[in-house]
């Protein structure tokens, strides 16, 4: 009697932990990565009147999707005269709700002043 309440309780254990390990593992795959769900919608460049401040490029980003989508990557390039490019800069959202829109912002702190700022989202590695 006492060896069959001990197998009850191992086997009981087994199962408790095998549902944990399933709950864990849809839990951890219920954010949604930012492939074809987030677009970017506006980038403007912000020149402010004091060149020794930081130009800024602001993005707006969209989640067309209903889940949360993380992280979000975006890679924005300041140009110069001519389309040179200045500077290529990674930034990074943490999360960005279902249908929701947020914004971010690269600074460009260089020489010379860009005349353009540009945003994508980056390639998912």
């Amino acid at each position: 009697m006492e060896d069959e309440k001990i197998m009850f309780g191992i086997r009981c254990c087994q199962g408790v932990r095998a549902l944990l390990t399933a709950a864990a593992l849809v839990g951890a795959a219920a954010p949604v990565r930012a492939g074809g769900l987030v677009v970017v919608q506006e980038t403007r460049l912000h020149t402010p009147p004091d060149s020794h401040e930081p130009q800024r490029a602001q993005v707006e980003l969209r989640n067309t999707g209903s889940d949360p989508a993380t992280p979000v990557a975006v890679l924005c390039t300041f140009t110069g005269a001519g389309g040179a490019v200045l500077e290529t800069q990674t930034i990074s959202v943490p999360e960005i709700a279902g249908r929701a829109t947020t914004q971010a912002e690269a600074i460009y702190y260089g020489y010379p002043r860009a005349s353009g700022a540009a945003c994508r989202l980056a390639e998912p590695r």
